[in-house]
C-alpha cells in the first residue's frame, strides 16, 4: 500500500510544510534509520543486527518516495545538503508521520548530531 500524501490544509503542521518545501525546492532528501539500543546482555548485538538489516540511508528524490520507508521504523529526515535535523519520519501503514525526539530526562530536543551513543560501551558513534 503506498503512503498517503495528504493535501495541505489548515491542520498541516509547520514540520509537514517544511518537509514538503524541501521536495518542492527539488532537494534530494536523506532518511537515516534510527536504531535504539535496549537493555540486556544482547542489546548491542540486536541493535547492530537491526542496523545491518535496515541498510544504508535512503536517498529520496521526491515526496512520493516516502512510501519506500520501512514500516514502523523511525529515521532522521533532512535535505542532503544539510548536516543536521530534528525532523523524524516514520511510515505507519499507509501514512508517513513526522515528529521530533526529546531527551527523556531533560526534555531537550535531540537532533541527528546529538551524541546519544558515547555512554554506551561497545557502540561507535555514527556521527
Amino acid at each position: 500500500m503506498p503512503a498517503a500524501i495528504h493535501p495541505i490544509n489548515p491542520d498541516t503542521s509547520a514540520m509537514e510544510l517544511m518537509v514538503a518545501s524541501w521536495f518542492a525546492a527539488g532537494h534530494e532528501v536523506l532518511w537515516i534509520p534510527i536504531v535504539e539500543v535496549g537493555d540486556g546482555k544482547a542489546a548491542i548485538a540486536q541493535a547492530c543486527a537491526e542496523a545491518d538489516a535496515l541498510g544504508k540511508p535512503y536517498l529520496l528524490e521526491s515526496i512520493a518516495e516516502l512510501a519506500r520507508l520501512p514500516n514502523g521504523v523511525k529515521g532522521w529526515l533532512f535535505p542532503a545538503h544539510l548536516d543536521d535535523t530534528v525532523v523524524v519520519a516514520m511510515r505507519v501503514g499507509g501514512d508517513v508521520i513526522f515528529g521530533a525526539l526529546r531527551h527523556p530526562v531533560t526534555g531537550e530536543a535531540i537532533s541527528y548530531r546529538t551524541d546519544t551513543e558515547s555512554a554506551i560501551p561497545g557502540i561507535r558513534s555514527a556521527v
